[in-house]
């Protein structure tokens, strides 16, 4: 299931990237005459430089597609994956917008691009601390006790939310284990834990952004569940937890 959801973000970046490049080609041709005016070679320097970032863009989409298909570690550089992805996340979004392609969709392609490419390169990554950080709204609404940051501890075992299964599942597993309530919160628990992995737990768009802003730090994302709706008694699949876990088998052992 997840290869094939890879294919939506991948399609998209391509047509994507194939549209910007008319569009280059088109704004060169206009201001070209302009430029020469100023230097006759200045058009074809600026050519040439437009060529090769998109050649360069191009070439790291088609390394990231084979490697996300073929489950085989092709984009050796975390950092190269992250600046094209960094390029060319928010052409994909704009085309979806355009075209009203379903957002949420599109992310969920991202997702499983991005957990694609962590397993792919999961040989290269360091043993050291895997982190295993949840969103807030996974906590019963109706739960007086706070569990954020560090105070994962609070938990009382009652059983009316999945945070008491995690929690014995992080002990099982001797991974670190926290709760974040937003972006700045998850920040600060990455730079405190320091991890050399993370698995996430957390919706289309806050595993969206959080994959894109820990990069190039490995991320594998895991969807959460939303039977109230979203940020309010969500829930997830333990045994996709567990799945995301084994990716990192050997990063804690």
């Amino acid at each position: 299931m997840e290869q094939r959801e890879t294919r939506l973000f991948i399609a998209i970046s391509a047509g994507g990237l194939l549209l910007l490049g008319v569009l280059m080609a088109v704004v060169w041709y206009l201001i070209a005459p302009r430029l020469a005016e100023f230097h006759a070679e200045l058009p074809g320097i600026l050519f040439l430089l437009a060529a090769l970032v998109f050649v360069a863009v191009a070439v790291g989409l088609g390394l990231i597609a084979l490697s996300a298909v073929t489950g085989r570690r092709i984009l050796f550089s975390q950092r190269v994956t992250s600046t094209v992805i960094r390029i060319l996340f928010p052409l994909v979004m704009m085309f979806a917008s355009v075209f009203r392609i379903d957002k949420d969709h599109v992310k969920r392609s991202f997702i499983a691009v991005n957990n694609a490419l962590v397993t792919a390169g999961r040989d290269t990554i360091e043993r050291g601390t895997l982190l295993l950080l949840l969103p807030h709204c996974l906590q019963a609404t109706s739960c007086p006790n706070k569990i954020t940051g560090g105070l994962i501890e609070n938990c009382q075992g009652c059983g009316k939310c999945v945070i008491a299964d995690l929690v014995e599942l992080a002990r099982e597993e001797d991974l670190s284990l926290a709760v974040a309530t937003g972006g700045t919160l998850a920040r600060r628990v990455i730079k405190d834990v320091d991890p050399t992995a993370i698995v996430a737990v957390a919706c289309e768009t806050d595993l969206t952004s959080g994959i894109r802003d820990s990069y190039p730090l490995p991320v594998y994302g895991v969807l959460n569940v939303r039977p109230h709706g979203p940020c309010r008694d969500t829930s997830v699949e333990l045994d996709h937890v567990r799945e995301a876990i084994r990716v990192f088998a050997h990063v804690g052992r």
